[in-house]
């Protein structure tokens, strides 16, 4: 067949087709064809259809993840600022409660001169018990003078000093050495640390015994102070309470555990305190 007549043959077809359609919508006859359509293409559309609602649903998605993601970083940011504000509250509470500790024991002990100094460094070895304090000789610090808590508890001696700056050696560290007494009976004795050999403190040499009045010179519970022999450190300053006493290896005295009244290694504010 030539290219002229196949041409010919299909503007025929198209002419048929057209027609039928025409009179099919004419005659109201197009609804099977349109069910015919429908039943072919319906399902794409369908199809297409979920396709995007499936694409609607994921955009929200990322969108709603997205939201959660940054209100989840809000949260944490205010969670972070909650506790630097707590955390600065309660350094605040603890400074109030030293200072009011202080005053208490300013108005106490009126027979002493007090100096304010602040813990500016510790031993980095941590082989010695011993605290670094912003006050030194320009401040007329000197070697040997009390240093106690807020609250008056003792918390060690000056060991040495520069302009600005002095080293405390605690009352924990095995080359402390303090006269001290039993407030109950003011049986003395000589108090030693013990720290680098596992203990913290002990009440050494005191006199086998019982007092006059029948009391046990030294037993559990009772309160240690220092004592009136200890020179330049004032006399009467708490150190600690008695946990247990046992006999000397020779049974010639008797050796009293002390526990300190405070944690010497973790304040971070004291006074220098001597005698007026």
């Amino acid at each position: 067949m030539t290219d002229a007549r196949k041409g010919v043959t299909a503007l025929a077809l198209l002419a048929v087709v057209g027609l039928t359609l025409f009179l099919a919508s004419s005659l109201r006859l197009t609804s099977p064809i349109a069910d015919l359509a429908d039943t072919l293409i319906g399902p794409v559309q369908r199809a297409v259809s979920s396709v995007g609602y499936f694409v609607d649903d994921f955009s929200a998605s990322i969108i709603s993840a997205g939201k959660l993601e940054q209100e989840n970083k809000r949260l944490q940011q205010e969670i972070l600022r909650l506790q630097a504000e707590n955390a600065k509250l309660q350094s605040l509470q603890q400074e109030n409660e030293e200072l009011r500790q202080q005053l208490g024991f300013a108005r106490a002990r009126t027979d002493l001169k007090m100096l304010n100094a602040m813990v500016i460094a510790r031993d980095p070895t941590a082989m010695h018990q011993y605290l670094v304090i912003d006050k030194g000789s320009a401040d007329g610090v000197r070697v040997g003078q009390a240093v106690v808590h807020p609250g008056g508890a003792l918390v060690g001696q000056i060991m040495n000093v520069e302009q600005h700056r002095s080293q405390v050696l605690l009352i924990t560290d095995i080359d402390s050495s303090v006269s001290a007494e039993i407030a109950r009976t003011q049986a003395d004795g000589v108090l030693e640390g013990r720290w680098q050999r596992g203990g913290l403190l002990e009440l050494r040499y005191i006199e086998v015994g019982k007092m006059p009045d029948g009391q046990p010179r030294v037993k559990a519970g009772d309160w240690v102070v220092t004592g009136h022999l200890g020179g330049i450190v004032p006399s009467g300053l708490l150190i600690g309470q008695v946990k247990s006493v046992k006999s000397s290896d020779s049974g010639l005295e008797q050796v009293a555990e002390v526990i300190p009244a405070v944690d010497v290694r973790s304040v971070d504010r004291v006074l220098v305190v001597s005698n007026k």
